[in-house]
């Protein structure tokens, strides 16, 4: 029996989440495998069924297990724990993790500025701007769809300093001279269905459900960069957001 310290302060289903993620890090628990059932899991950490209940809900709802109705619950994919909404970018926040990060350019076209996006980039209706839509990779397994827009009257030329596998923060700041500024982006995140575009992209199901991040990154002077929108499988990942 691997008991769990009630003599600190941190509660029991934190202490038993914590340590199911780790057998899940460390492949005990392996993707797409049944977990013990609420009574073995009991038994082997010396905890209550209500312990065990509000663990086991919190990491359904966290998405690193997946309850089947009439056959248990199980490991979801792989999971990447990651700050989605991190202004220090995807390139350098997945190398941090130590694993390998890819991009896909699946368009990189100018428009004009919509109201929204005009008022979001705070430039004049029908200005042109920059749509960078990529599909993003963690040790080759896609993660999210990134579709992202910049002023071209602020940023002229940027296509041509966009490849694939080129940090786009890396172009702004010694291309640019701009320096993203921590703490001053605006985020709004809501859960939509895959259509079945994305589904193809993300390798889900149409109509899983996605975490969509909707955000305006500044800089130093609170001007507005950019506007991002991600979409990433909840299956995918653990969603730690902060602000």
């Amino acid at each position: 029996m691997m008991k769990l310290d009630n003599s600190i302060s941190t509660p029991l289903y934190d202490q038993l989440k914590q340590k199911i993620r780790e057998a899940i890090d460390q492949g005990v628990f392996k993707h797409g495998e049944k977990v013990p059932n609420e009574g073995e899991l009991c038994e082997i950490y010396g905890v209550s069924r209500i312990t065990v209940r509000k663990a086991m809900q919190e990491l359904c709802n966290e998405g690193f297990l997946e309850r089947k109705q009439g056959k248990g619950t199980f490991v979801m994919r792989k999971k990447v724990k990651r700050e989605m909404v991190t202004v220090d970018g995807f390139t350098d926040f997945v190398k941090l993790l130590g694993k390998k990060p890819t991009k896909r350019i699946l368009a990189c076209e100018e428009m004009k500025a919509s109201p929204k996006l005009a008022e979001s980039l705070q430039i004049e209706v029908g200005a042109p701007v920059l749509r960078l839509l990529r599909l993003m990779f963690v040790d080759d397994q896609p993660f999210t769809i990134d579709e992202t827009h910049y002023s071209l009257e602020r940023f002229p030329k940027l296509a041509s300093h966009f490849q694939e596998n080129v940090s786009t923060y890396d172009v702004l700041k010694n291309v640019y001279n701009v320096n993203i500024h921590a703490g001053s982006t605006q985020k709004v995140i809501t859960v939509d269905p895959a259509t079945t575009s994305v589904a193809e992209y993300l390798e889900c199901k149409t109509g899983e459900t996605l975490f969509n991040i909707d955000k305006v990154v500044y800089d130093e002077n609170k001007v507005p960069i950019h506007t991002s929108n991600f979409k990433t499988s909840t299956g995918l990942i653990a969603l730690t957001i902060t602000t």
